[in-house]
């Protein structure tokens, strides 16, 4: 589970931020109490040894200091802002290390810093004679900051960050994290046993249980990532139902109204086509917002989601009869070219069953061509974009007024623009035949 990529997702990096901002103030706070502890138990060694016990308290409360300063992002920003160019560059560090999986400088000295602590106690060269209840002491506040640290590493938000993911290697070995930690701890804990210097006293068997303790780091992640899964969820189904409803608003308020809109225009002898035209584009681009909102993202550019917006325009009584080709509806457009679609096939398919098509068959294709010039300096072809829509109405209307404004001549004359034209004509078996085709445009 906890190399699990599909938990790599926004909703689950911010749910993680959430509660490991705090979780940090906190750890810092415990951390940094540990080490003043630790520090506190120094009154009680040898006076021979003190410089030697402080010297090797320095790296651990450093870098406890610099996760302090972590959590204070204001400060943290001052100092990388400030004139004094160590600090600057610490603070640049830490800022960079932010979000990211990776060891940063006051995590390594916290690490690092928390071994040599311990030599004081354990390990080849303990400080002795120290008094039992300060050896037991040392040894469980040394635990306890290293149980805290561990716990900020295995659940930090980093390892869920979708835009910048851990290293593979890493992922990898997070499971393996606590158990080599309490490999390392236990393992300085017995040192002086293992080669029979001297006896553990009775009274450390509380640390080296905290010690062997840190391998329910395991579960204990293993549980976080239980619940982030658990908000992905409820996340999206919080969602999903935002969606509907703004779709069903969409419906109810808007195409709704687009659809009384659409049948005022048609029922106007006086309304021109380009009128006609915008209307049957606002109900299509009322039906393109809610499934839009329906699948929570920007549309797909494709010509099955165009294809199901236009069937939206049709009567439900005549959908059956309106066919789209199937290699069509996995094709991807570009902006412009799905733009001048959406304008064209309403068009092409409403005056298809307005007169009186029962089955309307619908092809889009991409077709290449040759290159565009001649010679070495020739510029690569940009491919036809066709709409070739037949039905099996009553056939080519009575030729009409020359510069009577139909819906075919002002869609050629916009096609035009783009290198292209509408072509209609007189099937063989019955009905009409439309084609209109256009150079693709790069954007």
């Amino acid at each position: 589970m906890l190399s699990d990529s599909s938990l790599r997702t926004r909703v689950v990096h911010d749910i993680a931020i959430r509660y490991a901002t705090p979780m940090w103030r906190v750890g810092a706070a415990f951390r940094g109490g540990c080490v003043a502890g630790l520090w506190v138990l120094l009154a009680w060694f040898p006076a021979s040894t003190l410089p030697r016990a402080a010297a090797q308290m320095l790296m651990a409360s450093a870098g406890v200091g610099m996760a302090w300063i972590q959590t204070m992002p204001d400060v943290l920003d001052r100092l990388a802002s400030g004139r004094v160019a160590p600090l600057r560059k610490t603070a640049g560090h830490l800022l960079g290390a932010r979000s990211k999986a990776t060891a940063d400088l006051s995590g390594l000295l916290e690490g690092f810093g928390m071994i040599v602590a311990l030599l004081l106690y354990a390990g080849p060269v303990p400080v002795r004679p120290l008094p039992l209840p300060v050896y037991v002491a040392g040894l469980i506040l040394i635990t306890m900051h290293v149980w805290s640290a561990q716990a900020q590493v295995m659940t930090d938000a980093s390892w869920y960050n979708p835009d910048q993911p851990p290293a593979r290697g890493l992922v990898a070995y997070r499971p393996w994290i606590p158990a080599s930690v309490a490999a390392i701890e236990l393992a300085l804990l017995l040192c002086p046993t293992l080669f029979g210097a001297e006896w553990l006293p009775a009274g450390a068997i509380i640390p080296l249980l905290l010690a062997g303790s840190l391998l329910l780091l395991l579960p204990f992640t293993m549980v976080i990532e239980v619940l982030l899964r658990a908000g992905l969820q409820a996340a999206d189904m919080s969602m999903n139902e935002v969606r509907r409803n703004d779709s069903i608003t969409v419906h109810s308020l808007v195409k709704n109204g687009a659809h009384a809109l659409v049948r005022q225009v048609q029922a106007d002898k006086g309304a021109g086509e380009e009128t006609r035209s915008l209307a049957d584009s606002m109900l299509l681009l009322a039906e393109e917002a809610r499934q839009t909102m329906l699948g929570g993202a920007p549309p797909a550019e494709t010509v099955a989601l165009l294809w199901d917006c236009v069937l939206q325009t049709v009567p439900g009584d005549r959908r059956a009869g309106m066919v789209l080709d199937a290699q069509s509806r996995d094709l991807q457009m570009r902006k412009t070219d799905y733009g001048l679609a959406r304008r064209i096939l309403p068009d092409l398919v409403t005056n298809a069953w307005k007169a009186g098509a029962r089955r309307v068959e619908v092809a889009v294709r991409h077709e290449e061509s040759g290159p565009d010039g001649s010679g070495p300096a020739a510029r690569p072809a940009r491919p036809w974009v066709t709409v070739l829509v037949d039905d099996d109405g009553p056939g080519m209307p009575p030729v009409v007024p020359n510069g009577a404004r139909t819906s075919l001549r002002i869609l050629d004359e916009h096609l035009h623009r783009f290198d292209g034209g509408v072509v209609a004509e007189q099937r063989a078996d019955g009905g009409t035949r439309v084609l209109a085709r256009w150079k693709s445009v790069p954007w």
